[in-house]
C-alpha cells in the first residue's frame, strides 16, 4: 500500500494642537498624555518577522512616528524611557467603509483613534498594544536625546485625512523613508499626490514645548526636510485615504501559514510623476525564525503583464523585482514559495523575512516594510504541492479513427467518459476504476479523510463522504500505473488488456453473465481467441482481448508549478483499441476538462 500521512493578517493658535482626536485624554489639556519608545525586553514572538526603528526621544513635547507594532506589552515597551504617559493616536482609525455606501463616502471607525498609557495606573491605561502606523505622542523628562530601539512587525501605512477649515481638525502624519545615516526629504516630495497641488504652497507644523504643566504647541517647521519617524502636524481642506506615493497591500505582508504556496503583493503609484519601485528581502537583526528563508524558496511573476511574458522568474539574491510605474499605475506581483524545496523540514517551523518596497530615484524616498513569512509543512504536506493529488477528468470522445483512414472523423455521437487520475507524492500517475474517500472527526474537531482505490477497502468506523467511479476501466485491473508521463509537459499515457472472458469486456454476448466460447451459431466450440487468423465473419468477436492505450495531453501554458497551482486544466484524450478489428487499431479521441477534487498525495491501494 502507498504511505498514509495525516492532514496535517499659516500658524494657528500656539496654546493648542488640534488634533483629529476626542476630548477625553486629548493632547489639549494640562495633563497630556506622554510616551517613551522603549526597547522590547523579549527576544519577541517566535514566527512572526521582527524588524527594527531606531528613534532619538528628544526633551520635551515630540512626537514621533511608530512603524512597527511591538510584540511585548506596553509596560516593557514603555519601562525605561523617561516619561510617565504614552499618547497612541491611529491616524486610519477613521478608514471608510465604502463598501456599505451607495456612494463610497460612509466613514466609520474602525477602533478608537486614541489610546492612553500612564506608567504604574493600569487601571487608567486603555491602551492595550502599539499597533505599527501609529503617531506617538509624549513628553520627555529627560535633559539630552536619548536613543532607543523599537522591535516589532512592520506594516505599510494607512492614514485618513480630514478636512481641517472651521473646526481646525489638523492631522498627524508620520513620515517613513528609506534607511540610512542622513536620508531625508521635503514634505511636498514625500506628500506629492495628496490633493494635487495642495500642499505646493502649505505651512507644515511641528509639535512642541518644554514644560510639562502646559499644553503642547504648533510651531512652523523650521528645517526643509523631515527625516524618518518625523511627525508633522498638517491642515487639510479634502477628505481622503491617501497613504503616501506608494500603497502596498496586503498591508500585513504575505502570509503563507502552513499550506499556502502563492500570494499577490499590490504597489499602486499614488503619486503624480513616474517611479521606480525596488522589492528587497532584509533579515533584520530582531528576525527569529526556525528556518531562514532561502532565495530561490521565492519565485516571482508581474501578474499585470502578457500571458507570453508572464513567466515565473526565481530569485537568487536579496533582489526581488523592480519596475518603473506611472502615475496612478497598479503593479500586481505574484510571489510564489516552492514548498517542495522545504521537505527536508518538519512541519510547523517558522521562516520569514522582511519585504521593503522603496522609491529608488530620489523624490519621496519613502519606504514601506511588510513581512514575509509562513510555517513549513512537512515532507508529505509539501508534497502535495500542485499537480499531487486526486483529479477527475471530464472526456468527450468525438473523433474517429479506423484503420487506413487518413485522419480522424466526426463520430455519430459524443461518448462522454469520467477518469479518475491521481498523483501520489513521487509523482506516480495512475488511473483508477473507482476511488472512496472515507474518514472520521478528529480529535483536533477537523474532518480528516484517507483516499482508498485498487483492493482497498475503507474501514467499518470510517465515513464515506465520497465515491467516484469509471465505467470505463477493468475491474480486473482497477488501478492502471502511467506506463509514460511527464508532468511538466502534461502527458501521461496508459496501457491495459481486458480479456474477452474479461467480467468489464465491452464484447462479451449480451445474453450470456460469462462468455460462451461457441462460435456464431452457439453450439459448436470456437477456436482460441487471440488469433487473427480466426478473425473471420463465423468466429464472434468476443473471443478476443482488447487493448487500451490511453494518452492524456494537457494544455499548460508553460507557468503552471507547485508555486502557481491550477485546479481545472484542459487537453485532450486519445483512446486507441486493438483487437476490435483484424485489419488494424481503432483510435477515437475528443476534448477533455479535468479538476482537482482533493490535494491528498496518500492513497490506499490494498
Amino acid at each position: 500500500m502507498s504511505t498514509i500521512r495525516k492532514r496535517s493578517q499659516g500658524e494657528t493658535p500656539s496654546s493648542s494642537v488640534c488634533a483629529a482626536t476626542p476630548r477625553r485624554g486629548s493632547l489639549l489639556y494640562k495633563k497630556a498624555v506622554t510616551v517613551a519608545l522603549g526597547a522590547i525586553c523579549s527576544t519577541g514572538v517566535m514566527g512572526e518577522v521582527l524588524s527594527t526603528q531606531d528613534l532619538s526621544l528628544k526633551p520635551g513635547w515630540n512626537a514621533v512616528y511608530a512603524e512597527v507594532s511591538p510584540t511585548g506589552t506596553l509596560d516593557s515597551v514603555f519601562e525605561s524611557w523617561p516619561t510617565d504617559s504614552v499618547g497612541l493616536y491611529d491616524p486610519g482609525a477613521f478608514l471608510s467603509t465604502a463598501q456599505f455606501a451607495a456612494e463610497g463616502e460612509t466613514q466609520g471607525m474602525t477602533a478608537p483613534p486614541f489610546a492612553t498609557w500612564k506608567r504604574g495606573y493600569p487601571e487608567a491605561s486603555d491602551a492595550k498594544r502599539l499597533p505599527a502606523g501609529t503617531v506617538l505622542l509624549y513628553f520627555g523628562t529627560n535633559a539630552s536625546p536619548v536613543a532607543t530601539t523599537l522591535v516589532g512587525v512592520p506594516a505599510a501605512p494607512r492614514l485618513k485625512w480630514h478636512v481641517s477649515g472651521t473646526n481646525n481638525v489638523y492631522n498627524y502624519v508620520g513620515f517613513s523613508l528609506a534607511r540610512g545615516a542622513g536620508v531625508t526629504t521635503a514634505p511636498s516630495d514625500y506628500l506629492d499626490g495628496f490633493g494635487g497641488a495642495y500642499l505646493s504652497n502649505r505651512t507644515f507644523y511641528r509639535i512642541f514645548g518644554t514644560s510639562k504643566a502646559e499644553a503642547p504647541r504648533m510651531i512652523k517647521m523650521t528645517s526643509a526636510k523631515v527625516t524618518d519617524g518625523d511627525v508633522l502636524i498638517m491642515p487639510s481642506d479634502i477628505v481622503s485615504d491617501w497613504s503616501g506615493v506608494l500603497w502596498v497591500s496586503p498591508r500585513s505582508g504575505l502570509d503563507y501559514g502552513r499550506d499556502d504556496v502563492k500570494r499577490t503583493l499590490t504597489i499602486r503609484n499614488d503619486g503624480t510623476k513616474p517611479r521606480t519601485v525596488s522589492i528587497d528581502l532584509v533579515d533584520d537583526a530582531a528576525n527569529r525564525q526556525d528556518v531562514t528563508l532561502a532565495y530561490t524558496w521565492l519565485h516571482v511573476r508581474d501578474a499585470g503583464a502578457a500571458l507570453t511574458n508572464a513567466q515565473w522568474t526565481a530569485c537568487t539574491d536579496a533582489h526581488v523585482a523592480a519596475k518603473t510605474l506611472a502615475a496612478g499605475e497598479t503593479w500586481n506581483l505574484q510571489v510564489g514559495l516552492d514548498r517542495k524545496a522545504m521537505n527536508g523540514y518538519p512541519a510547523g517551523k517558522s521562516f520569514g523575512l522582511i519585504l521593503r518596497i522603496t522609491e529608488t530615484e530620489g523624490y519621496s524616498k519613502m519606504r514601506v516594510d511588510v513581512p514575509i513569512q509562513g510555517e513549513t509543512s512537512g515532507g508529505a504536506a509539501s508534497a502535495r504541492a500542485w499537480p499531487g493529488g486526486l483529479w477527475v477528468g471530464d472526456v468527450a470522445l468525438d473523433k474517429v479513427k479506423g484503420p487506413g483512414d487518413g485522419s480522424a472523423s466526426d463520430a455519430g455521437s459524443t461518448l462522454k467518459l469520467r477518469l479518475p487520475l491521481h498523483i501520489d507524492e513521487n509523482g506516480v500517475v495512475r488511473l483508477l476504476q473507482r476511488v472512496v474517500a472515507a474518514g472520521t472527526v478528529g480529535d483536533d474537531g477537523y474532518w480528516d479523510y484517507i483516499l482508498y482505490a485498487g483492493t482497498a477497502t475503507p474501514p467499518a468506523t470510517a465515513r464515506t463522504v465520497m465515491r467516484i467511479s469509471a465505467v470505463c476501466l477493468p475491474t480486473e485491473t482497477p488501478v492502471v500505473t502511467a506506463k509514460e508521463s511527464n508532468l511538466a509537459r502534461g502527458t501521461a499515457t496508459f496501457e491495459f488488456t481486458v480479456a474477452g472472458d474479461g467480467a468489464t469486456s465491452l464484447l462479451r454476448h449480451p445474453y450470456h453473465p460469462q462468455h460462451d466460447g461457441l462460435k456464431w451459431d452457439f453450439k459448436t466450440a470456437a477456436p482460441s481467441g487471440d488469433d487473427f487468423a480466426n478473425y473471420k465473419y463465423d468466429v464472434k468477436p468476443e473471443t478476443f482481448s482488447v487493448k487500451s492505450v490511453v494518452a492524456l495531453s494537457l494544455d499548460f501554458d508553460g507557468g503552471e508549478a507547485s508555486w502557481n497551482p491550477t485546479d481545472e486544466v484542459h487537453g485532450t484524450c486519445t483512446w486507441t483499441l486493438t483487437g476490435l478489428r483484424h485489419d488494424g487499431a481503432v483510435t477515437v479521441s475528443g476534448p477533455m476538462t479535468i479538476k482537482r477534487v482533493s490535494p491528498k498525495t496518500e492513497i490506499v491501494l490494498e
